[in-house]
Parts: structure tokens; sequence; C-alpha cells
């Protein structure tokens, strides 16, 4: 369409300039079009490479709640030529961690956010950082995540690194610290918000993490029924197997 759009200006700019009609303004943007299209082709091209990723991770991870399916996949599709840009994505690879964090495989989890943080650029790498301190406090690694938090804190931060700063505050550092009523409060939030509205593994997380302050609060029963949504609803994750483990022991 560039590559058109340029040679139409320059067919125009000819076209006035043979009926003595100086339009140089024509031929100026034909030039521009023209020297934008290698810009254009390399940006579509990655932005199809990633984008493949990305909606494959969206769909199995978050909403159909297949994570071993979208890292057998995304294995699969890396390695194949139907890939058209394999240069790791930031955002391809959040999806990976939570896939394995989905399904309760930690180290392999944390492995992929190292590697978030060694590709993110440098107004993304507070961001990488900030996802590895949450998984790092809800693995219950205390000290090193708090030296990381502390250390982020310390920094300019921008509307989406703040808000997660906030979420982390009220969610996994808090049960780390035992602000079982700030979970609590936070987490209820999370379900009455509309906007955005949770995913479906964010709604699994969040009633999860309700019925691990409830059974912190020895308020069982409560406990029982946020557990039992993610048994029934928990698809293909670690969290469905946990759930159901969860409210034996309760029992």
């Amino acid at each position: 369409c560039y590559f058109l759009l340029g040679s139409i200006s320059i067919v125009l700019w000819a076209v006035f300039n043979s009926m003595d009609i100086n339009e140089h303004f024509l031929l100026i943007l034909g030039i521009i079009l023209y020297l934008l299209c290698p810009l254009i082709i390399f940006l579509g091209r990655y932005a199809e490479g990633k984008g493949k990723l990305i909606n494959l991770g969206n769909k199995l991870v978050r909403n159909e709640l297949k994570p071993s399916e979208f890292l057998n996949k995304y294995e699969t599709l890396k390695n194949s030529n139907d890939l058209i840009i394999k240069k790791p994505s930031i955002e391809v690879l959040q999806l990976v961690a939570i896939a394995y964090d989905s399904l309760d495989q930690r180290e392999k989890a944390l492995e992929t956010v190292d590697e978030m943080i060694f590709v993110a650029s440098e107004n993304k790498k507070t961001f990488a950082n900030l996802f590895k301190t949450s998984f790092l406090f809800s693995y219950d690694k205390k000290e090193e995540a708090e030296m990381l938090f502390n250390e982020i804190q310390k920094q300019k931060l921008d509307i989406i690194s703040k808000s997660l700063v906030d979420a982390i505050l009220k969610s996994d550092r808090a049960m780390v610290m035992g602000d079982y009523k700030t979970v609590e409060m936070y987490n209820l939030s999370m379900l009455q918000r509309t906007f955005p509205k949770l995913d479906n593994l964010g709604k699994l997380i969040v009633h999860y993490k309700l019925g691990e302050v409830y059974e912190k609060l020895q308020e069982k029963e409560t406990a029982i029924t946020y557990y039992k949504y993610c048994v029934d609803f928990g698809g293909e994750t670690a969290i469905k197997k946990s759930a159901i483990e969860k409210i034996q022991h309760i029992n």
C-alpha cells in the first residue's frame, strides 16, 4: 500500500509537472512513502511473528486454561518455519512464564522470567523485574523478593509499573507478610472489577488466593467455597489439583 501510494504521488507529480504546474509536495510525499516501505515491512513481519504466539498464548493459557498445550505448541512453532520472526519477545516470554507458573513448574517459570529481563528493552526492564518479584513473593522467596522490590521502588516508575507495584503490595507481598485482610479486600475488589475484566486464568488465581486467605483466617467453609470454584473451573492447571488437596486437608 505504501509503495502504491508513493507511485501514485510521483505519477501525479509528473502529470502536473508536464502541465507546468509545480506540485513538489507530491514528489516529496512519494519519496517519503518509498523510504518508509522497508521499515513497514520489517515492523509488519515482526508483529506477525510475535502476534501468532501472543494470540496462541492468550487463547490456550489465559482463556482455555491449557498451559501444557500452549508450551508444546510454543516449542513446535518456535522451531518451525511457520513463525516469520523468531526474535525473543518479552510479551511472549511473559505468557510462557505464566504457563509454567500455572503448572507449578516454578524453576522453569523463574528461568523464563530471567530471560524476559535479559531481552527486555530499558523501558521494560522495570516491568520484567516486577514480574519476577511477584513470582518470588508467591513462591515464598521472601528475602530475595524484598531486596528486588525495594530496589525497584527507588526507580522512576511508569503508570503500568506503579499499578503492578500496588498489586504486589496488596496481594503477593501482603500474603507473605501475613496481612490477610489486605489480600482479602484486594482480591474481592478484583472479582468485582468491570474494566478490564478478569480473564479465566485471572478469576482462577483470585479465587485460589481467596481460598488461601480464608483458610489462614480459619473461615474453613468460605475457603472451601473458593477452592471448589478452582476445582470446577481449573481446566488443566496445577491450581485445580492443589485446590482438591486443600479441600481434602480442610475436611
